[in-house]
């Protein structure tokens, strides 16, 4: 189950009426239009039913052609009867707005991160200190120490030993490239690659 719901939304959607009365405990409706409507099957959105009356109610919807599939009594209104022909259209719910809070409430400090912690809920990391690194125990994130996540550091290589002098190809010293190659470069070609590079 998610922390929070992943709703459509519509901003021209026309409201429309009811072709079909419903009883409290019914949870399909059929519209007598759909313009404008979210139309992603599966994907819930906010309707309201009778708004502005004393049967006004809300519910959780999905959409299939013109048809509804409703969750009743939703946003703290409660499931009555409606009769055919009551004007319906999607909302903006108060639902909508306490889960938004949820994941900006949750950020109060620079370096925050969001979590998804147990229940599920949203969570918050704290930045972590200085040189530690995002760690995971199988269950939860983390910050953690190099050592703690398992991560050695590279020594430093270890040099032994004194390098030979580079030499050209037919075997001249380096002093030899660097008094006639260079003064000469016309007459004398060198390959250092082989000899410095192997």
């Amino acid at each position: 189950m998610a922390a929070v719901t992943r709703r459509q939304y519509k901003g021209a959607a026309a409201p429309c009426t009811t072709t079909n009365s419903l009883t409290s405990v019914d949870t399909s409706v059929t519209l007598s239009a759909i313009t404008g409507w979210p139309s992603t099957a599966a994907v819930p959105f906010y309707v309201v039913i009778d708004p502005g009356t004393s049967s006004e109610e809300k519910c959780s919807a999905t959409i299939s052609g013109s048809t509804l599939t409703l969750t009743r009594g939703q946003d703290d209104t409660t499931a009555v009867s409606h009769t055919s022909g009551a004007t319906i259209y999607p909302v903006f719910s108060a639902d909508d707005a306490d889960e938004t809070n949820a994941f900006a409430s949750t950020m109060t400090t620079r370096g925050d991160l969001l979590t998804m912690a147990s229940g599920p809920t949203v969570g918050r990391i704290a930045i972590g200190t200085s040189g530690t690194i995002i760690y995971s125990n199988g269950t939860d994130p983390a910050w953690a120490s190099l050592s703690t996540a398992g991560i050695a550091p590279v020594a430093s290589p270890t040099f032994t030993g004194t390098p030979a002098a580079p030499t050209a190809a037919d075997g001249t010293s380096s002093t030899q490239i660097a008094t006639t190659a260079f003064a000469s470069p016309s007459s004398d070609q060198y390959v250092l690659s082989s000899s410095i590079f192997g």
